[in-house]
């Protein structure tokens, strides 16, 4: 099929445009369509094709996924795999398995397990420390009556502590 405007080169672009429920058809050569834009449209077709997806806008340059510099591994590796390539990637994908972590098991710190003997000592230690991290946050508020109450508590503890490792 010939182009329909120049009438010389080979139809190679083909558009269908309908206005008002009117159906109008071209088919014209390379040169033509670029001379019209298209068939008189002015289109960004990356772009369009971007929007239609949930893509970011194309911008002419591939984005590379994140990637672990020591395994390559990239995190839809990780969520076809369901396990790490190395230790770094843990470092790698912070930011994208913090909340993961959270919704699974309720923290992202992991403080391991406790031999049978130790876990009343470790239990006050863990006691003494968070009550020292609220004292600072006290103090910070210039909450000097609940400072006080706190440092008495700690003081409590950790006599304790130390009556029971005698």
């Amino acid at each position: 099929m010939l182009c329909e405007k120049c009438q010389k080169e080979t139809a190679s672009v083909h558009v269908t445009k309908i206005v008002n429920g009117e159906k109008t058809e071209a088919h014209l050569c390379q040169n033509c369509a670029k001379e019209l834009g298209e068939f008189g449209l002015n289109i960004d077709l990356p772009n369009l094709f971007a929007s239609l997806f949930d893509y970011a806008p194309f911008s002419g340059k591939l984005v590379r996924p994140k990637q672990c510099p020591t395994c390559r591994l990239t995190m839809e590796d990780f969520r076809e795999l369901n396990q790490f390539g190395c230790s770094d990637c843990y470092e790698t994908f912070r930011d994208e398995i913090e909340p993961l972590l959270r919704r699974l098991h309720g923290s992202n710190h992991h403080e391991g397990k406790v031999p049978a003997q130790g876990y009343a000592t470790l239990s006050v230690e863990r006691q003494i420390r968070t009550l020292r991290e609220r004292l600072q946050q006290v103090i910070s508020m210039e909450n000097y009556e609940e400072a006080a109450r706190i440092r008495d508590q700690i003081r409590a503890l950790e006599r304790q502590s130390h009556g029971e490792g005698k």
